[in-house]
């Protein structure tokens, strides 16, 4: 058989071809890793500016048996100058070293960099990939199994969010049983290191949170076809794309007409459209997600995080500093408190509360409700902080609540008919006004575009002592939901209704009337609406810091934070996050 082509394998063309000066600051010659006396080195490519800026790691081609870091210099300039700070590497090479040398030299290239991000002007949390051929391999099995910094057993992190992988093979596992075509790389054939062409290939690994992949491939490429290759056997992009699909990833696949492996590589339509890719899942967008909470007490909070009087607080039972010491359950606080035990301040999470006596702004921490000082949380805390984590884009949560209203009245919304309720116009009142003030109240906001991404609703407890409003409820409720997408022209705005679950799911015949009519509303009114259930958060008042308080969930923080995670997740599920 002949050897050609594995020995040519996704070989680039040198740097020479593109021979431009771009704005750029280069540093070349950096130690990334070193490893048995080797030292691994990278060349750096960052804009001009002061950043930070997101990062693609650039990784070079050459059948993993040749090639270096200066191949793909053209891919790491041109990314430079659209503002992307870029580390072209080198990577440990075959024969002498096999697989999976390679991947693990890429995966220690992006835990340096995010270790690193300060000195490059980086955003360690927007750092991807470029690759072509054996580079395009190795990128996107980055892409299908990247860690978490929790997973990671070196504590950083090597998941990615995007990738772009051009005449990239995907999958080995369909190799010719007994060809060693290969075997310089992985060690032997097919028959004989089954689990080391499982592990070497990216398609073997995909789920639903894969980092999204943008492929290109020449038509006519002979060394690695878009589909399988007629004699080695193994796949080429087609089953890595296609297998991404099918778990809902994201991915697009760029065929360029009669080209083969090696006048692919700087195709400019393909890479255009793949530097596109990249500006979509790194740069971020300039939009600023607002998300509308209101409500009634409950919504304002009342989950008590430090009184531990033991008369007027039953000794702290139930308050949020000592629910979170629970072993059962320490692992949902972990993310509330920093390393010396101070409670985080959210820097792209920012809260705006207007209370009776004064206006509340800041990043999220405990604080935001209707009490003065840092000693409560409603709702909005653990809320905050679960769509903080799924959004690249900063969020601005702006909560309108005020205790001791019902819907039939104070909030009643227009298409109710009669009298349109004070504290339904309050609430559109301040959400604009809150919009309106951004840059004077948030000045790190001031030129991002607001865009209201949902709607949480969380109240029901006055409506259940009035017959009219009881019987009313769902209609009124549907009615406001209605009126509030109409107000804000967004007739699919995201909407979570929360049960008023106080007490737990045994319940006086009031109460179970106004969450049947929550449950029915969320219903009628579609699929961008959704009902989360609450009285499985409830919490017995021995167990509590205000046994008096069963209106206020006996100011249980654990229950304010699971709500909040309940609201969140449903809303995150909602707006498909």
């Amino acid at each position: 058989m002949n050897r050609t082509p594995a020995l040519f394998l996704l070989l680039g063309l040198v740097a020479g071809v593109c021979a431009r000066e771009y704005r750029v600051d280069r540093t070349q010659d950096i130690v990334y890793k070193e490893i048995d006396g080797k030292k691994l080195r990278l060349n750096v490519f960052v804009p001009k500016g002061d950043g930070p800026f997101p990062a693609v790691l650039v990784v070079h081609g050459g059948a993993w048996r040749a090639g270096s870091r200066t191949q793909l210099t053209m891919y790491a300039k041109s990314l430079a100058r659209r503002g992307y700070s870029c580390f072209a590497i080198n990577y440990r090479l075959a024969p002498k070293h096999k697989s999976p040398a390679q991947i693990e030299d890429c995966r220690d290239a992006v835990r340096w960099i995010r270790r690193n991000a300060a000195d490059y002007r980086v955003d360690p949390g927007r750092i991807g990939a470029i690759g072509y051929s054996a580079g395009g391999h190795l990128v996107s099995l980055l892409a299908t199994t990247g860690l978490s910094k929790e997973d990671d057993p070196k504590g950083v992190g090597t998941k990615i969010p995007a990738a772009v992988a051009g005449g990239t093979p995907t999958d080995f596992r369909t190799n010719r049983e007994n060809s060693k075509m290969l075997s310089y790389w992985l060690g032997g054939s097919l028959s004989n290191k089954r689990q080391i062409y499982h592990s070497a290939s990216p398609a073997a690994f995909v789920d639903k949170d894969d980092a999204p992949i943008f492929f290109f491939n020449g038509s006519a490429d002979m060394l690695v076809p878009v589909k399988t290759h007629p004699t080695v056997g193994y796949a080429g992009p087609t089953a890595l794309h296609t297998a991404l699909k099918k778990a809902g990833v994201e991915t697009d696949l760029h065929i360029i007409k009669g080209a083969g492996h090696f006048f692919a590589i700087f195709n400019k339509t393909a890479l255009d459209a793949g530097y596109a890719f990249l500006d979509n899942h790194l740069k971020g967008s300039n939009k600023l997600r607002v998300f509308l909470l209101a409500g009634q007490s409950n919504m304002q909070g009342q989950g008590v995080v430090d009184f531990d009087h033991p008369k007027y607080y039953n000794g702290g039972k139930g308050i949020l500093k000592n629910v979170m010491k629970n072993r059962e359950r320490a692992h949902l606080y972990q993310h509330i408190v920093d390393a010396k035990g101070d409670w985080v301040v959210r820097d792209d999470v920012f809260v705006r509360h207007q209370t009776k006596d004064e206006l509340k702004t800041g990043g999220l921490t405990i604080g935001f409700t209707g009490y003065g000082g840092n000693h409560h949380i409603g709702p909005e805390f653990q809320l905050g902080h679960l769509v903080g984590e799924a959004y690249d884009e900063p969020v601005l949560l702006i909560k309108t609540a005020w205790g001791g209203k019902s819907i039939h009245r104070d909030f009643r919304p227009p298409s109710s008919g009669g009298s349109t309720g004070e504290f339904y116009k309050k609430m559109l009142a301040e959400y604009r006004e809150g919009l309106a003030k951004i840059g004077h109240e948030f000045p790190q906001l001031a030129k991002r575009k607001p865009e209201l991404s949902g709607f949480v609703w969380f109240q029901g407890w006055n409506d259940m002592f009035d017959g009219d409003a009881l019987k009313e409820y769902e209609a009124n409720l549907v009615n406001l939901i209605k009126d509030v997408r109409r107000e804000f022209r967004q007739p699919n705005l995201p909407v979570v209704i929360g049960e008023l679950g106080n007490g737990g799911p045994k319940a006086g015949n009031n109460m179970l009337t106004i969450r049947k009519a929550q449950k029915a509303a969320a219903k009628a009114l579609g699929p961008n609406t959704t009902f989360v259930q609450t009285t499985q958060f409830a919490r017995p008042a021995k167990e509590s810091p205000n046994v008096g308080h069963g209106h206020h969930w006996y100011g249980n923080a654990e229950s304010y934070f699971l709500i909040g995670d309940a609201l969140g997740q449903a809303l995150l599920r909602l707006t498909g996050k």
